[in-house]
Order: structure tokens, then sequence, then C-alpha cells
């Protein structure tokens, strides 16, 4: 359990730090950082290519946005041009945020399901037992090292 602990901290650490970067660095495209990197090495797209075995037009296609490469490939440019490439995580929400919603939205189901059937049969508990049933049943989802959590979504 300690290496997951110290697993969920380095990540938390990766998130914290995704989520902290300004927009204006989230959304810039890999080629205009190559492109602006090189110019601002004095670098030609010929020498840069040269050094890759690419072709000249490949390395204008990647900074124009008209070629994608594969994340091997900006490994390889930015290693010519003296960096190492990092991939980021920017999340929308954070883990435990996004856990605690799915285990909302499943006890919600369950507890529906319950509720129906309790009215059906002229035993429905309270208003108040109901919100004690939903509670009591997120804590279980959340304190469940089970990947079910998303696998039980369709369950009836």
């Amino acid at each position: 359990m300690k290496q997951f602990s110290s697993e969920k901290k380095f990540l938390d650490k990766i998130l914290t730090f995704g989520k902290s970067l300004p927009e204006e660095m989230i959304i810039i495209a890999p080629g205009l950082l190559i492109s602006m990197l090189r110019k601002r090495l004095r670098m030609s797209q010929k020498y840069l290519a040269q050094k890759l075995g690419v072709s000249q037009p490949y390395i204008a296609r990647i900074e124009s946005g008209k070629s994608i490469p594969s994340n091997k490939t900006l490994k390889r440019i930015f290693n010519v041009m003296g960096c190492s490439f990092a991939i980021i995580l920017i999340p929308e929400k954070m883990p435990d945020e996004i856990l605690q919603e799915q285990a909302k939205k499943i006890a919600q189901k369950r507890i529906q399901y319950v509720e129906g059937t309790m009215s059906l049969e002229s035993q429905l508990p309270s208003r108040e037992d109901m919100k004690e049933l939903l509670i009591e049943e997120e804590k279980k989802l959340l304190s469940s090292t089970s990947e079910k959590l998303w696998e039980i979504e369709d369950e009836k």
C-alpha cells in the first residue's frame, strides 16, 4: 500500500503543477514550440532536418501544423535542440473529485432502485433515512479499491 500512496502523491504533484500552468502555455502547438526554439537557437530548418535525417519540408510541415509528429519524433527533435520532451497532465478535475462524482452517481442509481422497490411494498423510509443510505453507499464505493466503480455504471 505504501507504493500506492507514493504514486498518488507523485501523480497529484504532476496534476497540481499542470493545473497551475497559465492557459497560454497549455494551448501552444508542438510545431510552434519547435519553430520558436529553433529560431531562438538560430538554427535553420535545413540543419535541424539534417540532424534528424529527415527532409526540410517535413520540418516545415511540422512547424506549420500540417503534420503531427509522434511523441518519439518530438523527443528526437527537442533532443537535437538541447531539450528533453515531457508530457504534462492538465486535469479538468482532480482524481478525487472525479471519483467522488462517480461514486455519488452510482450510489444514487442504487438508492433510487431500492427506493422504488420499497415504495412498491409500502415500506418507503423517510427522506432523512434515504439521505443517510446515499451517504453510506458513497462511502462504501469510495473505500473500495476495485475498478468496478466504473464497470457498474450500467447496473440496473
